[in-house]
């Protein structure tokens, strides 16, 4: 069929590329690098930096330490005041509203190139289940996008909105005519009323494909399966062949997001705000940087935190060591760390795992709760604590955080409810996107709060000679349970 000639040959094209990154990546790294350096040379962040002297990786990393959101805050406030020629020479494309956990979400700018990559990403991943499965005709259904709004507000004429929502609003072929939700729909804030525009509208379409955040895909496919009192989508969607998932692991969601997509085949995208980062050729594990789009540079997790740590190019990683990534991009970051931690499954191709967060960091929706923003939601609360400890709630549907506190005894006992309407209500408070992300119960849970009895933290400190401590952020629920398990039995 023309349809399915044409969408072959646009899969063979980008295939080829593909193996070319595979090939030369090494090069592929130095002429990106080269090409942004030259073009931010003129920048004020490249003149202070001495850019236009940088013609390597070696005097690039003289020139720029590593750096985070806090060293670019006062750049991009004033970029979002209508300076130019701050961090990079283009002009800004949209904002990107990063997910920090304390007070209002800095704005990110973004340029056209970067989100550019953020829909090669797309493209790359669709492309390469295409030709490993011949399902050409993938694109004569529709692909959904679930997605948080794009356009919340607008800044100097250009959209604020989060960066799943700008990719689902910013369509291009071969999406531009069978992308969905509409724009009316993306930009609703109540997850609730979200997802029953999606079951009205288009339940009865025949969509192929779904990206998006994991738990907002499962939220939305608990409610249509609910709604239309249908066991799994193969019933509404059985064409359904490919799920695409971003912004956090697919792995705690695998299983359920399977029960309800039978028949289609999973795969992930690494994505933040701030760049495309890498994307999934194959159904075997591991992540292909993208090449094209952005520089990449890898500092060992135990080096971290150092002020001239040492930096690793893709060519010069090695398996079985934790990296904490670097990202230079076209939008004016320049050796900068989102906070993520990789390792390599090869090399030669390089390909990547996301093993987690960089230092102690609870992230299950986006939220990135991490010790200090804890205790700060706990002051704002005004619950005072001996000691406490967060992790994944026991009930993974939604998602969401149980507090183990260990409360001053000084203080009026009270009951856990209240203690977990009170953090509730100051996590909401201290940041949008956890207020966004509660709306409806849908897609971040209620806390759920435990209190123990005086002494308990202190008696399992006592079991574990050697460690000497009890981190305040878990990823996992073993310690939450030995504290249980000791509470119960006092």
């Amino acid at each position: 069929m023309e349809v399915e000639r044409i969408v072959k040959a646009g899969v063979e094209k980008r295939m080829a590329t593909l193996a070319t990154m595979d090939a030369d990546f090494a090069r592929m790294q130095r002429d990106k690098l080269a090409s942004i350096v030259r073009n931010c040379a003129d920048t004020e962040f490249g003149r202070a930096h001495k850019l236009n002297q940088v013609d390597s990786f070696e005097s690039y990393r003289a020139a720029v330490p590593p750096t985070t959101a806090t060293d670019y805050d006062a750049y991009w406030k004033r970029i979002a005041a209508g300076e130019r020629n701050v961090l990079f020479p283009e002009p800004v494309y949209s904002f990107g509203l990063s997910s920090g956990t304390t007070g209002e979400p800095k704005m990110v700018p973004l340029t056209k190139a970067l989100v550019r990559g953020l829909k090669r990403a797309i493209g790359y991943t669709t492309a390469s289940y295409m030709a490993r499965t011949g399902n050409y005709a993938l694109l004569r259904g529709y692909a959904l996008q679930m997605a948080a709004p794009p356009r919340m507000r607008d800044q100097l004429d250009k959209p604020v909105g989060y960066i799943t929502g700008i990719m689902g609003a910013s369509r291009t072929y071969p999406f531009h005519n069978i992308g969905i939700p509409s724009l009316d729909v993306l930009n609703e804030m109540d997850w609730g009323k979200k997802y029953d525009a999606i079951e009205r509208r288009y339940a009865d379409h025949d969509v192929r494909m779904i990206f998006g955040i994991p738990g907002y895909i499962l939220g939305l496919l608990e409610y249509i399966a609910q709604s239309r009192g249908v066991a799994s989508m193969a019933a509404l969607w059985p064409e359904l062949a490919l799920v695409v998932t971003s912004g956090v692991a697919l792995s705690s969601h695998r299983a359920r997001l399977a029960e309800y997509c039978p028949n289609a085949t999973f795969l992930e995208m690494y994505l933040c705000t701030e760049a495309a980062v890498a994307c999934q050729p194959g159904e075997e594990p591991g992540l292909l940087p993208m090449l094209e789009d952005i520089v990449l540079e890898f500092v060992p997790e135990e080096d971290y935190g150092q002020e001239r740590p040492p930096r690793f190019a893709l060519d010069e990683v090695e398996t079985g060591v934790r990296y904490v990534v670097l990202l230079t991009t076209p939008s004016g970051l320049f050796a900068y760390a989102p906070g993520d931690v990789v390792s390599f499954t090869s090399v030669r191709p390089p390909r990547m795992l996301v093993e987690g967060r960089a230092g102690n960091v609870l992230s299950l929706a986006s939220e990135k709760l991490d010790a200090q923003q804890a205790a700060r939601i706990l002051e704002r609360a005004d619950i005072a604590c001996s000691f406490f400890s967060v992790c994944p709630a026991a009930e993974p549907s939604p998602p969401g955080h149980e507090w183990i506190v260990e409360l001053d005894a000084r203080r009026p006992a009270e009951s856990a409810q209240t203690l977990a309407d009170r953090i509730d209500r100051a996590m909401r408070e201290a940041n949008p996107l956890i207020q966004h992300l509660r709306e409806g119960n849908l897609l971040f849970a209620r806390p759920v709060v435990s209190p123990v009895a005086p002494g308990t933290f202190q008696e399992a400190l006592r079991r574990r000679p050697g460690q000497g401590k009890i981190l305040r952020i878990y990823q996992h629920r073993d310690v939450a349970t030995e504290l249980l398990a000791i509470d119960s039995a006092r």
